[in-house]
C-alpha cells in the first residue's frame, strides 16, 4: 500500500495519484480559505469522476456525522456549517450525493466527533440513517475503519455513522472484518 498525494481541486494532478491503485480514500475537507464547496462538494465531484476513470474498486469518502440536512437544528450541525462561510456541513452532503451518483464504487464514513487517542482500545459504534450525533471516536479508528472499507466487499455501496463506546473494549464490539455485515447499502 502507497500513499500518493492529489489535489481534489486540480484534476490534473487526479491521474497520476491514481494510477495503479486498487482503492482510495479521501479525507480532504476545506481549511481556512478554502471553500467547502470547493474541497467537500466539487473536489470529492472531481475525485469521483477520476476514481471511476482509473477503474478504482472503491473510493472511500471520510464526511462527517450529522450532514443531512433533516439534521439542520442540532446544535453540533448548526455550529459547523457555520463557523466559517461556505456552509460546510451543506457542502459535505453535496459531496456524498455527487459520490453516490458517479458509478464508482463507495463507502462513506461520517464519524462523530474526533479525537486524538488510540485506536483499537474502545467498541467501535456503527449506525446508519444519520439520527444524531453517534458519540465520539478516535482519528486511529477512523483509518482503520477506512482501509476496512477499502478491502471489504460488504462495504460497496454503504454510508454509515462511526463512534466509539468507551465504556467497552474493543474485544467487545465488532471485528473489523464484520463491521459492515448487514449494512443497508446506500
Amino acid at each position: 500500500m502507497a500513499v500518493v498525494a492529489g489535489d481534489v481541486t486540480d484534476p490534473s494532478t487526479l491521474p497520476a495519484a491514481l494510477a495503479g491503485a486498487d482503492a482510495a480514500i479521501c479525507a480532504a475537507s476545506a481549511a481556512k480559505g478554502t471553500l467547502p464547496a470547493i474541497v467537500d462538494d466539487a473536489g470529492v465531484g472531481t475525485l469521483a469522476t477520476a476514481a471511476k476513470a482509473a477503474g478504482l474498486s472503491r473510493l472511500v469518502l471520510v464526511s462527517s456525522a450529522l450532514v443531512d440536512p433533516k439534521n439542520g437544528w442540532h446544535p453540533i450541525r448548526l455550529l459547523l456549517n457555520n463557523m466559517r462561510p461556505g456552509k460546510m456541513m451543506d457542502a459535505k452532503f453535496a459531496g456524498e450525493r455527487r459520490l453516490a451518483a458517479s458509478g464508482v464504487p463507495f463507502t462513506i464514513i461520517r464519524p462523530g466527533g474526533l479525537t486524538d487517542g488510540a485506536g483499537g482500545v474502545s467498541a467501535l459504534v456503527v449506525s446508519q440513517g444519520d439520527h444524531g450525533s453517534p458519540g465520539r471516536v478516535s482519528r486511529a479508528d477512523v483509518a482503520r475503519v477506512c482501509v476496512a472499507a477499502a478491502l471489504s466487499p460488504a462495504a460497496a455501496g454503504v454510508t454509515l455513522e462511526l463512534a466509539a463506546d468507551p465504556k467497552k473494549l474493543a474485544a467487545e464490539g465488532p471485528a473489523l472484518a464484520t463491521l459492515f455485515d448487514g449494512l443497508v447499502k446506500g
